[in-house]
């Protein structure tokens, strides 16, 4: 498949690069007007002051991806499927529009050589050369012309700038008028820099081809250089008789134009359903994520309107801004202002909610902010002036990764970088959109001294790692706290397992199989020591309906327990049916009083069906007489986690078998929740309830799941392909008989009715009994208990013939 990308900006390069990480195999064609390889626009002002060439900001290129310099595409064939240029004729599979924006001037400035707009390599070059003996006149207070601004103002052959600005306001007309005048100080404080606001050009004179007098509202300026900084306007003007266009070209959300082999992607589209254009590398960055999705179908995603980060580091003072996409002009303000530290940090508030920042030398969590807008939750005043003050992490350096200084400095020194481009395979920082290399590139300098030369050197991997297990053990130590309702300690623990005689080394061998099995490195295995300590520490809700009690029976034999069967002692089961049924109303009032006190703390674990024939009163419990729909419904209210335990809570189990007389269903259906956790088996292993609890308390959110929301790491691996006995099936070797010849030597169990084929468990490398066995290497075939429908499935025919429907 040939792909053609127009366009040679940060977004054209993202889309070739990821194309063909994704797909090797695709030819890929990028289309540039310029004259020069894609380069980092971020970084224009280094070429305006001669820090840095062309090639230097050039953005890396998979060496693969054909680049097509000076080809400024003017027409599109859609029926032909071919892109026209001024000379050339190229043809296309699928076609990516990435133009980007066109610079806005305020009149027309083609061949004058005194004006010029701020957005290419050519515009740079212009003014490098152009701005001697001249005063310099910018026109705009955005970022682009702020920027400019800070640069000329340190170039020694500059004399005179003057900031043309039709409003009242620097870098946003939503500033307080603090900010305003603390932009405005640094600025002005060389004495070569005037602004000039509330001001506009109403006249000009030229001659040949030059400004000679340039007249506004308040100034006349002879022989200036302008420069015009006020805005940009997608890049679409070839496309509009072509394609469907307001002010981009109209996409869907897969980024798609009206044609669907032809999508386009950043500044010059408009998504149609938010009519909205990205103005920012990270949205646009978004934008080609989607498309590439959809274009390859590989986990195809809708592109959506997210909370957007900015950054300008002027001179002595550093912006950075926080925006939601639903900010208004109907809002409130809040200012925290520091003039020792010359800090303004400006909520804007709707509705008690935050829905934009902007701070001036702020050390406020950025991440926090991000997810406070996010989260809609309602603004506390209070805690953000108590955390005004710098955090432990530093200043945020780069705003696209979330890298604040501390974090920088902690990967340089740990992994021995010493330089930007050693530092790309553990971070992105500096890469995204570009604006922060230099400040990456300044960290990394500064921190040399930090590293040790004799330490043994880190990968990524090493560092993801111990960041994942840093936030583990900081999850865990939230549960420090023993919870009141129980008296076990970890030294009750350890006494009880000693009193059976298992000792450090069989508790270190389990919790080794248990990290294994999660599919976790061997270095989290004191986080999973520790997480174990601490599961008495959630409360815990077991809910018992229709079914045989099999998964409460698994661990609760009072003969020569399991460390696991031990772990569920000494896990706060603070409710459980049947084993407090000695205890009458008592243990009624502990279940409501849970159920108030906890809120959004305990964990629901359901053990059985759930009938719903006759309004659910095939099953009615405790002295209330309540169904188990309507005891279950009022439990999981509130659980901050709900677990369905065993097969028939998953889909109703051998209770829903047919003709299903009770109309029982399982946790989910009953529920009409798609968030409940299922740990299918007849009965359940108690380790992968243990490892699916251990997750929820290390990690605060649930391992990867299945379609059946079932936890991957349990139910990923197939029956059949980890079973002892499948050398047998290779080879042809079968059982035919119970108690058959084949029987006694062990051979493969699927003429005589295994359903391992289709059945997806660990059974086999996580075995009952703390490993001693499981139901095939006892001769007895897999039953298949943890798939949906298993009984009708699977209990009447020896072999399952799949149903083609």
């Amino acid at each position: 498949m040939r792909v053609i990308i127009v366009g040679g900006g940060i977004a054209a390069v993202y889309l070739a690069n990821n194309i063909k990480k994704q797909n090797s195999s695709l030819e890929v064609t990028i289309l540039s007007d310029e004259k020069y390889p894609p380069y980092d626009r971020i970084h224009l002002c280094r070429l305006v002051d001669g820090d840095d060439d062309t090639d230097r900001i050039s953005l890396p290129l998979d060496p693969t991806v054909k680049l097509e310099l000076s080809q400024k595409v003017v027409r599109v064939d859609k029926d032909a499927k071919r892109v026209f240029s001024d000379n050339s004729m190229f043809s296309y599979d699928k076609l990516i529009i990435a133009t980007g924006s066109t610079p806005i001037s305020l009149f027309n400035i083609e061949n004058i050589k005194n004006a010029t707009v701020f957005r290419s390599a050519d515009d740079c070059e212009m003014i490098k050369y152009g701005i001697n003996n001249r005063e310099v006149v910018v026109v705009g207070s955005g970022p682009i012309g702020l920027e400019l601004l800070e640069t000329l103002n340190e170039m020694p052959n500059v004399q005179e700038i003057t900031l043309l600005i039709r409003g009242k306001h620097l870098y946003d007309k939503n500033l307080s008028i603090d900010s305003i005048k603390t932009i405005e100080e640094c600025y002005l404080k060389d004495g070569k820099i005037k602004i000039s606001y509330e001001d506009e050009i109403v006249d000009k004179v030229i001659e040949n081809g030059e400004i000679k007098l340039l007249k506004t509202k308040k100034l006349e300026i002879k022989n200036p250089f302008l420069v015009f900084g006020v805005g940009i306007k997608p890049n679409i003007e070839e496309f509009r008789e072509t394609f469907e266009c307001n002010r981009g070209i109209l996409t869907n959300l897969y980024m798609q134009t009206d044609d669907e082999d032809i999508y386009a992607v950043g500044e010059c589209a408009e998504v149609s359903e938010f009519n909205y254009v990205a103005g920012h590398v990270k949205e646009c960055t978004a934008q080609a994520d989607c498309a590439i999705s959809h274009l390859l179908q590989i986990d195809i995603k809708e592109f959506e309107l997210n909370t957007s980060i900015d950054m300008l580091k002027v001179g002595e003072f550093d912006l950075i801004e926080v925006n939601s996409p639903k900010f208004t002009s109907d809002y409130e303000k809040v200012l925290i202002t520091s003039k020792a530290d010359n800090r303004i940090d400006e909520y804007f508030v709707t509705d008690d909610k935050l829905t934009r920042f902007i701070g001036i030398n702020s050390n406020v969590d950025v991440g926090y902010l991000e997810t406070l807008i996010n989260s809609g939750e309602k603004l506390d005043i209070n805690y953000l002036y108590e955390n005004r003050l710098i955090g432990e992490r530093g200043r945020l350096i780069c705003s696209c990764e979330h890298i604040y200084q501390q974090d920088l400095v902690d990967i340089v020194t740990q992994a021995g970088i010493s330089s930007f481009s050693e530092l790309a395979q553990f971070s992105e920082a500096g890469r995204v959109c570009g604006r922060c290399k230099v400040m990456v590139a300044d960290v990394i300098k500064e921190s040399q001294h930090l590293i040790d030369p004799n330490m043994p050197r880190k990968s990524p991997e090493d560092i993801k790692r111990e960041k994942e297990i840093a936030e583990v053990s900081k999850r865990i130590d939230k549960f420090n706290s023993i919870h009141p309702r129980n008296n076990l300690s970890t030294d009750n623990l350890e006494s009880a397992m000693a009193s059976l005689d298992i000792g450090k080394k069989e508790v270190n061998s389990w919790i080794s199989m248990v990290t294994a099995n999660m599919q976790l490195h061997p270095s989290f295995e004191q986080v999973v020591d520790n997480a174990v300590c601490n599961l008495n520490k959630v409360p815990i809700i077991w809910l018992e309906l229709a079914d045989c009690s099999g998964n409460s029976e698994a661990f609760i034999k009072s003969t020569n327990p399991a460390i696991e069967d031990l772990i569920f002692d000494y896990i706060s089961l603070d409710y459980h049916e049947l084993l407090m049924s000695a205890s009458g109303d008592q243990s009624e009032t502990i279940l409501e009083d849970i159920i108030e006190n906890e809120k959004g703390k305990y964990i629901l674990m359901v053990e059985g069906a759930v009938p719903l024939a006759m309004d659910g009163k095939y099953l009615r419990i405790g002295p209330k007489g309540e169904t188990g729909l309507e005891l279950l419904q009022k439990c999981a209210k509130d659980a901050a986690l709900v677990i369905a335990v065993g097969s028939c809570a998953l889909d109703g189990g051998v209770v829903a078998a047919h003709p299903n007389p009770t109309g029982a269903v399982g946790v989910a259906e009953a529920l009409k929740r798609d968030d409940i956790i299922n740990i299918p088996g007849c009965p359940t292993n108690p380790t992968n309830i243990v490892g699916t609890l251990l997750s929820y308390i290390m990690f605060e959110e649930l391992p990867a799941l299945d379609k059946f929301n079932r936890p991957l790491w349990a139910y990923e691996g197939r029956v059949h392909d980890n079973c002892e006995r499948r050398g047998h099936y290779e080879l042809g070797e079968f059982v035919k008989e119970w108690g058959d010849e084949g029987a006694k030597k062990g051979y493969c169990l699927f003429e005589v009715g295994c359903k391992g084929p289709y059945t997806n468990v660990n059974c086999p490398t996580m075995k009952f009994n703390a490993g001693t066995s499981w139901p095939v290497q006892a001769g007895h075939g897999c039953m298949g208990c943890v798939e949906v429908g298993f009984f009708d499935k699977f209990a009447n025919e020896r072999k399952y013939v799949e149903d083609e429907k």
